[in-house]
């Protein structure tokens, strides 16, 4: 049996997420390419950023998924049979969009420990049964430009997004990204 078919998913209520929530969570990502817009649009160029949680951070995430939810969104933990916490994502509870009726992917996290074991496929699955229950046709994400990341939204089936919801935009230098609400089914 792989660790997908024993793994359990959880939504959880603001009360149900402790400051520790992300505690034990391993997440220390390398980017040593990231894409980057130009004129002619995207192109891969060589980087080195270290991106890890401190504590500070840890307890922060927790507080802001508990807002999130407690504005109408979800979060969604993916569990081992033993009550470890693989991989987690949140989705906001707003819809926005002139062309399409977007909700907002906010977080979609896999612990280092378990990666490419189909959590992350999980997550982003829940996510867009979620997002389809709010009314949403699409999901929208502003995705962090690492050449691993986009790889893998791009292999979820994710495209860059067709009409850009401001609103949803993190961080300018983000990878704008969107996947229909059906495929996630």
């Amino acid at each position: 049996m792989t660790l997908f078919n024993k793994l359990s998913v959880t939504n959880f209520t603001a009360s149900t997420i402790p400051d520790d929530f992300l505690k034990d969570f391993a997440h220390h990502q390398k980017i040593t390419r990231k894409w980057v817009r130009t004129d002619a649009g995207w192109e891969l160029e060589d980087a080195s950023i270290l991106r890890e949680w401190d504590a500070e951070k840890r307890i922060w995430l927790a507080g802001y998924m508990r807002e999130k939810i407690q504005n109408g969104g979800t979060v969604m933990a993916a569990f081992l049979p033993e009550g470890q916490l693989a991989g987690f994502c949140c989705v906001g509870g707003d819809l926005a969009g002139e062309t399409a009726s977007y909700a907002n992917l906010l977080l979609l996290f896999v612990d280092d420990r378990f990666k490419r074991h189909g959590i992350g496929r999980l997550l982003l699955q829940e996510a867009c049964r979620y997002a389809k229950k709010l009314g949403a046709e699409k999901l929208f994400l502003s995705a962090i430009p690492s050449e691993d990341t986009i790889a893998f939204y791009q292999n979820m089936g994710c495209v860059d997004a067709k009409e850009i919801v401001n609103s949803f935009v993190d961080d300018e230098e983000d990878r704008l990204m969107e996947i229909t609400t059906k495929d996630g089914n």
